[in-house]
């Protein structure tokens, strides 16, 4: 077509100059606070669908826990930041009794929420540095977090 319409000339091909910029992307590294935070706000949305009232959401607190947690570790005050993420899997915890007592006997419901109550749970329960498998995506995952080494095609 280029050379058709006289925009390309047939030497032309032989030097190409090729802009080789690097994209950013919106991917965010899975840390251990927006993981439960994922797992928190997952919950909440199977819930709604499922329309299981809950005692409490605690979607305000972990917000602002999970986003304190990062200000703290950037700032490497990891007292503070332990204690952000502490305060996230205690209501994490919570949230998993909470929906655990709600569904129970509801075959239709429990089958619904094995998977994510599940990964939630282990979410909760792995440490920073733990040896072994880790999941780094989380329940009811909607967001763009990554396995780490893997690309998003792993999803």
């Amino acid at each position: 077509m280029a050379h058709e319409t006289g925009a390309l000339r047939t030497r032309d091909p032989k030097r190409v100059t090729v802009d080789t910029t690097v994209q950013p992307k919106a991917i965010t590294f899975p840390t251990d606070a927006k993981l439960v935070h994922a797992a928190i706000k997952g919950l909440n949305r199977l819930a709604r669908q499922h329309g299981l009232k809950l005692r409490q959401s605690y979607l305000r607190i972990a917000k602002r826990a999970a986003m304190m947690a990062g200000r703290y570790a950037h700032a490497k005050q990891f007292k503070r930041h332990r204690a952000q993420l502490r305060l996230l899997r205690t209501r994490l915890g919570r949230l998993l009794r909470d929906i655990r007592r709600k569904i129970e006997g509801q075959g239709r419901l429990e089958a619904a929420f094995e998977q994510p109550l599940s990964r939630a749970t282990q979410i909760r329960s792995q440490e920073q540095r733990q040896r072994g498998y880790k999941l780094y995506v989380p329940p009811c995952a909607r967001s763009r977090m990554h396995r780490q080494g893997q690309g998003l095609s792993a999803l």
